[in-house]
């Protein structure tokens, strides 16, 4: 298996802890994300720095795939991006910056991503009243991005992001989570349906509640996808791992999620 959605010194965890981790719930190799935002980034998340994804996958090669991030707002952001790809960085990402997600500067580096055959994974908030944050707005733009950049990869994540597997998600605007059943006419189900350079990665709470908060709608929505999601954690539990094994799926439905897809983007 391979955990598209993982980060070294996080949750108490480096580099070895997350290998133990991976030994013991049967993960080959986990994409080691970053970030870095150079403005107002909370000083609970600086350590996820470029260097010590490269730390971490230079001490374990065998189990690491390096990405990078690289925020758009640099001068130099494409230059930068560039060293890190030479270095040996395998995609881009975790892109999380305070801007659209159709802005020109983060497309430029979108540009260099696909340039380098790399996937572009983005954390996604939406920006409400009361918000203290937010990253990578919005839906609608995202839909325009994905129809004017068919070359690039992009990867799912989020809160702002998983809330529209709904069609109803305006009305939880507010919501980090929605609950409930999920309503027809979700836009991410528009996108995953209609581009064919759309994909999701299942991480953190934001991907596994829109999962399983609606019973009759998880399943068919996984195994309607099964070619575009990738499983992810963002954590160091077997939750997402046993919320799939929970629900029976087709061999081939299974693996695909839990490794294929990732090895397909890596152009492996």
């Amino acid at each position: 298996m391979i955990d598209a959605h993982i980060h070294t010194n996080w949750l108490g965890k480096k580099a070895d802890d997350i290998v133990r981790h991976f030994d013991s719930i049967g993960v080959e190799k986990g994409w080691l994300l970053a970030w870095e935002m150079l403005e107002g980034l909370d000083p609970g998340y600086s350590h996820l720095s470029n260097e010590s994804v490269f730390e971490a996958a230079r001490a374990h090669p065998d189990r690491f795939v390096p990405f990078c991030a690289v925020d758009p707002h640099r001068r130099d952001a494409k230059e930068i991006l560039k060293k890190w790809i030479e270095r040996g960085a395998r995609g881009f990402g975790e892109h999380k910056a305070r801007m659209m997600i159709d802005n020109p500067d983060a497309v430029e580096l979108y540009d260099v991503a696909a340039e380098h055959s790399m996937p572009v994974l983005f954390h996604m908030d939406t920006p409400h009243p009361g918000a203290r944050f937010w990253y990578n707005a919005d839906i609608d733009g995202l839909a325009r991005l994905l129809k004017k950049r068919p070359n690039v990869a992009f990867i799912g994540h989020g809160p702002g992001f998983w809330r529209y597997v709904s069609g109803n998600a305006e009305e939880h605007i507010q919501e980090g989570y929605p609950k409930g059943e999920v309503k027809p006419g979700g836009k991410v189900v528009e996108l995953l349906r209609d581009h064919p350079n759309m994909y999701a990665e299942i991480s953190a709470n934001s991907g596994l509640n829109a999962l399983r908060r609606d019973p009759d709608f998880g399943p068919s929505f996984i195994k309607e996808f099964s070619h575009k999601l990738l499983y992810g954690t963002d954590c160091f539990t077997r939750e997402h791992l046993d919320f799939l094994l929970s629900l029976s799926l087709p061999d081939e439905v299974f693996e695909a999620i839990t490794h294929e897809n990732a090895l397909k983007l890596m152009r492996a």
